[in-house]
């Protein structure tokens, strides 16, 4: 017997054509290479969305793509060598310019009058 209903990587298949029919068609030509390496990147998730298997695929889909971007962006900070939540979390003010504002200088001082002719 045949299937009855398609494989994730098949539903994966279908909204990428449909968005790239779409919206696809609004997008510059490099745009559109990053539409598609962002859906290549969702059967790397396929397993899991599959386990998973939503009644609508684009909520795995949206899913699997915010876990890509969260690993890979946690990866490049581990190279980098910082912590954006550290940064982020911290409630310190920022501190203010030691006076190369020259909007406040500026407001400190009196109008500068043209010369007369």
């Amino acid at each position: 017997m045949g299937r009855t209903i398609a494989t994730f990587r098949q539903l994966i298949e279908k909204e990428l054509e449909s968005w790239e029919r779409v919206f696809g068609r609004a997008l510059r030509r490099e745009e559109r290479a990053h539409l598609e390496a962002m859906f290549n990147r969702v059967r790397l998730y396929a397993q899991a969305c599959t386990y998973e298997f939503p009644v609508h695929a684009m909520d795995a889909i949206n899913l699997a793509i915010g876990l890509d971007h969260e690993m890979r962006l946690r990866a490049l900070e581990a190279r980098l060598g910082i912590n954006l939540d550290a940064q982020w979390m911290d409630s310190r003010p920022l501190p203010l310019p030691g006076g190369d504002d020259a909007v406040a200088a500026a407001a400190g001082r009196e109008p500068e009058t043209p010369p007369a002719d």
